[in-house]
């Protein structure tokens, strides 16, 4: 665990300087907050956690378990029918887009408390595609995912009964 710690601290420098990271923290600072319980500090610190997890993310090891989770997302039943052990794509990517748009929707919304696990994107508040989008080129800077396929995942995602998932540390 200090371990981890130590490793984030690293990360957290490291993404914070880059001029991606640093173009998407500031995208986030400018953010109002809308009237709930979720102060700034909170989403800086849930947004940043959720980057590094997703990082950190190695899709050769891990499987979805019995209820059918992986990688911070929880797939519907109708995903996995016929018993198919195919693994979806880009599970850490696709992961962070909602993980990230639920934090944006419930930083900027007028609603006071929101249970996000096990739940699919709110509809309240504004996601922001374009800064999720900025945060998810920084961590996958391979990656040029642009606003509108963020938005366009938000929406399928939606459709398709995904839900979010607490993520889990991989050895």
């Amino acid at each position: 665990m200090i371990n981890t710690v130590k490793e984030f601290k690293v990360w957290r420098a490291h993404f914070c300087y880059s001029p991606k990271g640093k173009s998407a923290i500031d995208g986030m600072k400018k953010l109002r907050q809308g009237d709930n319980e979720f102060p700034y500090g909170n989403l800086e610190s849930s947004v940043l956690s959720t980057c590094f997890l997703a990082a950190k993310y190695l899709p050769k090891k891990d499987q979805l378990d019995s209820r059918r989770r992986i990688g911070g997302l929880q797939l519907p039943v109708s995903a996995i029918k016929g018993h198919s052990k195919r693994k979806p794509q880009n599970v850490g990517r696709n992961s962070l887009i909602l993980h990230l748009s639920t934090f944006l929707k419930f930083y900027t919304s007028d609603e006071s408390t929101f249970d996000w696990v096990g739940k699919k994107i709110p509809n309240f508040g504004q996601g922001h595609p374009d800064l999720v989008a900025k945060l998810v080129n920084a961590v996958y800077n391979d990656e040029n995912i642009p606003a509108e396929g963020v938005g366009r995942f938000a929406r399928k995602s939606q459709k398709d009964g995904i839900r979010l998932a607490h993520w889990k540390l991989q050895d």
